[in-house]
Order: C-alpha cells, then structure tokens, then sequence
C-alpha cells in the first residue's frame, strides 16, 4: 500500500469564555458558531448539497452545561465522545428536539458527531488490519487530486482459481456524511474473514471486491455529499472520461476491467438515509426488464428474511436513470449483473430498534449470507435445496408469477389425497443439529395448512403451515438432532387445504448432534418449538410438548428481561399444547419466551415486526 501524505485541514478555532469549538482533523466540518449567553451555542456547518454532516470538537466544558443547535442540519439525536474513538448517542432528554444536543459534560474535551464518525485515518487503520489475512489484498486503484488514495480490498481463496468463481462488488461512502454505511461494511469485512467452514467455502467461490472508500477527499475534508470540488459523485457514471470526475474514472476503469473477464454477479452501493428505516432502491421493469427487476426483489427479500432491522414494507422503487453506477452497469451488461442501492439509517430502523455499529455489521454479515443465498450457494453446514433438485411425483407445474419465490421458479399441485409430493433430500451429511426452514410465495389460494414430512435417523415428523402469508423469506419449520452421518429429506405433500407450494429449503447446522439430551441439560420431559409464524405481525402461536402431566408456566420476556406477558401458568397433562401471544401493544423487536415445567427450563427468541 501507498504511502499517501494528507493535507491538513485549516479551520480557525472559535473560544468563548475558553469554551472553544475547532473542527481541525480529519473528516471535521464546522462552520460559524454564535452565542449570546456562553450557555446557548448555534452552530452552522460547510455545505455541499446540504449541511447534514457535521464534526466537531468543543473544549473547556467540563462540569459546564452547554446546548448547541446545528442550525443546518436535520440531525436527531447526535453522537458524543470524550476520546474521538467511543461514541454514544445523546439521549431522549438530552436532545429534545431536531439538530439540538445539550448537556453537562464530565470531561474538558468532548466530540460530537452526526453520527459515529468512520475517517479516512480510521480506515487505514483497518485497512492495516484486514492486509493480516491470508485471504486479503489491498490495493491503490489511484490517487485522488488532493494526494488520497482509493483502495480497493480483495478478498478471496487464493488457492482456487478466479476463473472458477464469481466476482462479487461493493462500494461505500460515495456521499462521505454517510458514515452508517462504513460500519455496514465494515461488519460486511469482518464476516468475510472469519474463521468459519461456510465462509471459507464462500472465498473459494467468490471473488470480492470491496472499495471502502468512493470518495475519500470527501470524506477527510468533512463534506456531506460530494468530493473536494463539490460534484456528487453518485451522478459521475455517464459520459467520457474527460467529463467525469477522477474518482468516478478511477472506479468506472477498474470495474471495466473486471468487468471485460467476467461480469461481477453482484453489485452493491452502500449508502446511508435520514428516513427512520433501511431500503434497498429496486428499479422498476420498465426501466429495466421483468428479469432484472425480479433478481432485485429475490435479493431484497433475502436480506429481509429474518432481520430483525430491515423488513420487506422497506424497500423503495424508481426508475433507473443511466448515470448512476446501476444505471452504467444496466445499459452495459443488461440482465448479467444484479445491482443495487443498499441504505442504512443514522438513528432508527423501522422495527423501532436505535441504529449502533453492534447492529450496522449484523446488517454486513447478514449480506454476506444474503448473497450467497442468492447465488444459490451451498455448503453441508448451510444447505440450500430448490425445487430444480427435487423428486416429483404427481403433476407438478412451474411458475414465475411473482417476485416472491426463490431460485428459477417455483411448482404448484392442487389439493390431493397424499400420493403426490415433491421430496427435497441433501447429500450425506455429518451428524449434528440443524434448523430447517422452507420458502414459498405467498397466495390467498395456496394451502392453509400444507404438510412438511422431514424425515432423519428413520424417523418422520410432520410440520403444518400456511402458506397463504410469510412470503419471500426463511420460515422455520424445526429443529432435527441428526444422530449420525446421514441426509435429511423433506417432503411436500398434496394432502392440503389448498394448492400446495415447493420452491426451496434451507437447513444450517446448530452444533455437535445430542445422543443423551439430559448429558447437556436439555429437557426430556417437554419440548418447546420455535414459535410460528417468525417473525410475526401481530399474532403468534407458541407450541409445546409434555411427556407428563405438570405445573407450567409460559412468559414472554424483553431484552432486558422484563416480563411481558404470562400466556400459561397452570396444571397441564401430557400431550401437545399451543398458546397465541398478541402482540399489537408492544414495539417491535426482539423478545424471548421461556417454558418452565416442574424443575426444567427453556427459551427461544422470537422476532416481532409491525
């Protein structure tokens, strides 16, 4: 890597009665500031297209209560350090209205930021972290006017050959404000070079090239949304070389580059929004092909599956405009390439959750998975079976109607009397836990209660569900205790109340299997399932076995491990029993349920979106 000299920055420190407010580093952005009091400061920043970002530190506060106004931005609750490197949010009271933070500080020197901030010095911290890896190269695609590099990170198993894998791009931080989407990718790095057997299958099929940094003089001269000279480089991918901008030159050269060998499969724009919820930009058909726009949606929906942050009512539509890098990728290479914008948000999702860094890299790992899933990747600890793969007997018909099934397609039969099924079945595996989830499209014509068959070890289990909602992602079937090397099959019977769907499964292996469930502290007197539908809007069942009769008690829990609703505390006796919890009173988010039956104990999460 380079060695790249940094210009510094040249911003007049601003004291009153020595409280004094600079913005003299890397990334800083602070303008004017005004008082009249000592106590009530306004501040403006440097504006670009917009004043939303700002950076800044102000000293001489210590045991001293001060507000500040950020006059031109639109921030709601800002970010505030006493070591320019951990940052908290302010809270509720401390913040009590837009662009306003007030406090009392405990320290002489305080930071405060729109959002945590994610510098260029930051970066090549990180950069000189991940270049440890066997599996990593950095390079300097160019050198910025202003003397800053572009780095690309390549990340892959060296030991495969590229021919034999997909090449897979991501970018960030084209508008340098949107600091949320580094630590988005950020977290995206970390699950890449993580010491894990599904991860390292994926290197050896992928091929990733990450650029952290679109826009680093953006981002070191703390602008909001352009470069140095004030161009948004968003809109920099049309035209000649002579009439772009470098940075967009240097990026639209390497991408060609790649591009000429084998298309990228992938293409993802990371950004950062001021709406209170993730989105991904899918672009309609009509301006691109029923394909394409499909291909987004299946993406999106993967992403969504599960998540307790991003939920399919997120997602955003417009038509693509050739000069954004989707657009160039369109008009270039069509249906070949997917490509999409991914926004992240500076305070809160959609399910209610505050945005952090913790959530922003559970955000890069879950994208990781996402676009394995995707590409239809599958490793014996993360399987993926679909419906091309599957034994039909009966007369199956394939459809595409929609943009909610997995894969190529997905088949229907109507209602039966049992004889007909699609059987799914994996390769011999080795023996251990594994979560079994299947996906469908959704109709108001499908099946009220189709029959899952998941057989393992010789023994069967029959799983009902609906199929009429839970559309477009992963639904939980069960749990199966695979207790030797073998395979799991599962079949889709026609024995319904309705048409019966099979697209696809997916089956994740947990742990080691459990042979003597008591040897590690699992209950043998009852057994607690996962609760269905998960996630849920606003009902959910909860079902479970005893093995004898017992004093039972059922609660739901927060995360702080505030109880929230006891749905069972009574005598029951032996058998199956199920209890609805209504959720229509509470946020959404994260709870727990727990199931105590005389002196045993368990608890399994659920996901509450609304």
């Amino acid at each position: 890597m380079k060695n790249i000299i940094l210009i510094l920055l040249t911003i007049t420190t601003v004291s009153f009665s020595q409280v004094r407010f600079d913005a003299n580093f890397d990334s800083g952005n602070i303008n004017t500031v005004n008082t009249t009091d000592s106590i009530n400061y306004t501040v403006t920043t440097h504006e670009d297209i917009g004043g939303r970002w700002f950076y800044f530190r102000i000293a001489g506060v210590k045991n001293k209560y001060i507000s500040v106004r950020v006059s031109n931005s639109d921030v709601t609750r800002a970010m505030y350090s006493y070591d320019n490197d951990t940052f908290t949010r302010f809270s509720g009271l401390e913040s009590p209205s837009t662009n306003v933070f007030q406090k009392t500080y405990t320290e002489d020197t305080v930071f405060v930021a729109y959002y945590t901030p994610y510098n260029y010095s930051h970066l090549l911290q990180r950069l000189n972290d991940w270049s440890q890896s066997s599996f990593v190269k950095v390079d300097t695609l160019g050198i910025t006017e202003h003397n800053l590099a572009i780095h690309e990170i390549t990340v892959t198993d060296t030991s495969v050959s590229d021919s034999l894998k997909e090449n897979i791009w991501i970018h960030a931080r084209t508008h340098p404000g949107e600091t949320p989407s580094s630590w988005h990718f950020d977290g995206l790095v970390e699950t890449l070079l993580s010491d894990d057997d599904v991860i390292s299958f994926y290197r050896q099929k992928l091929v990733f090239h990450l650029i952290p940094f679109v826009n680093p003089e953006g981002v070191y001269y703390g602008r909001s949304r352009t470069n140095f000279n004030y161009v948004d480089l968003e809109q920099q991918w049309q035209g000649a070389d002579s009439t772009i901008q470098l940075e967009a030159r240097i990026l639209r050269t390497r991408l060609k580059q790649i591009n000429n060998g084998k298309p990228v499969k992938v293409f993802l724009n990371l950004h950062s929004q001021a709406s209170p919820f993730c989105t991904f930009w899918i672009h309609t058909a009509q301006s691109t092909s029923t394909l394409f726009y499909r291909n987004e949606y299946q993406f999106a929906y993967l992403n969504t599956s599960g998540n307790p942050y991003f939920t399919q009512n997120d997602f955003s539509e417009s038509s693509l405009k050739p000069y954004f890098p989707e657009g160039w990728l369109w008009y270039n290479y069509n249906d070949s390439v997917m490509a999409l914008t991914y926004e992240t948000p500076y305070d809160k999702y959609s399910t209610g959750t505050w945005v952090d860094n913790d959530n922003l890299a559970e955000l890069g790992d879950r994208t990781v998975y996402a676009i394995a899933e995707y590409l239809g990747l599958s490793h014996p600890k993360h399987i993926i079976l679909d419906n091309t793969n599957a034994f039909l007997a009966g007369n199956w018909t394939s459809y595409t109607t929609t943009n909610k099934f997995y894969g190529d397609d997905y088949i229907l039969i109507p209602k039966g009397d049992g004889s007909n099924y699609a059987k799914f079945e994996t390769e011999p595996i080795q023996g251990g836990q594994y979560d079994v989830y299947a996906w469908w499209p959704n109709s108001g014509g499908f099946s009220y209660n189709t029959k899952f068959i998941i057989s393992a070890n010789g023994n069967e289990q029959i799983i009902e569900k609906t199929q009429q909602t839970n559309g477009a992602q992963w639904n939980y079937l069960t749990d199966v205790n695979l207790s030797a090397d073998g395979s799991i099959s599962i079949k889709v019977s026609d024995l319904a109340g309705g048409t019966v769907c099979a697209d696809a499964f997916k089956i994740v292996y947990k742990g080691p299997a459990l042979s003597v469930r008591n040897d590690i502290g699992m209950p043998e007197d009852f057994k607690l399932y996962q609760n269905y539908p998960n996630p849920f809007n606003p009902r959910t069942t909860i079902r479970f076995n005893l093995q004898k009769r017992e004093n039972v008690k059922l609660r739901v829990f927060n995360p702080l491990g505030e109880l929230v609703k006891v749905l069972v505390d009574q005598e029951l006796g032996e058998g199956t029993h199920e209890a609805i919890f209504n959720a229509d009173r509470i946020s959404s988010g994260i709870y727990y349920y727990n199931l105590t039956a005389g002196e045993q104990s368990e608890t399994r999460g659920m996901i509450f979106i609304k």
